[in-house]
């Protein structure tokens, strides 16, 4: 597939996404002021985390994907629609975890991507310290950048016992 076509087809799963959702807060919600009626009822129901609640629905459609996956073809709904319906579920866990005011600490983010830099621009050494890259290039010799930067010797030429 192109990246035209794959452009295209996302542009249509968006439109699918947002046709299945409208259908789903008319279903389920019943409440225009609460995108989220429907969880907040079964979570209050059970007492438990209304995430929790999207999460099982959601599952019973990854089932069915998964179920796809290995080979089981014949399902009441097409995969696609599995699929349509998990994207619309994480789009609502999205929406609870903004209305939740959840936050990622920024900090932790920032050192994960200086622990992947460091990693990007050091090599590690083999009694597990960073040292800094030898920086290969397409055009190094390659044995000899190996050598060099393993710290190994060349190889003793080994005389068969007689």
């Amino acid at each position: 597939m192109t990246h035209p076509e794959m452009a295209k087809l996302m542009e249509d799963i968006l439109k699918e996404v947002t046709v299945t959702r409208d259908e789903g807060q008319k279903e389920y919600a019943h409440n225009d002021d609460d995108v989220f009626a429907n969880f907040n009822r079964v979570a209050h129901l059970l007492e438990i985390d209304r995430k929790k609640v999207l999460m099982t629905y959601m599952l019973k459609h990854v089932d069915g994907i998964a179920a796809f996956v290995k080979g089981h073809k014949s399902q009441r709904e097409d995969v696609r629609g599995r699929i349509t319906d998990c994207i619309v579920y994480l789009m609502l866990l999205w929406g609870m975890i903004d209305e939740d005011g959840i936050t990622i600490d920024k900090q932790i983010n920032k050192d994960v991507r200086d622990v992947l830099k460091s990693i990007k621009t050091n090599s590690l050494s083999m009694d597990g310290r960073l040292r800094p890259s030898i920086g290969i290039q397409s055009q190094d010799n390659m044995q000899k950048v190996r050598q060099e930067g393993s710290g190994l010797q060349e190889p003793e030429k080994v005389v068969p016992a007689t």
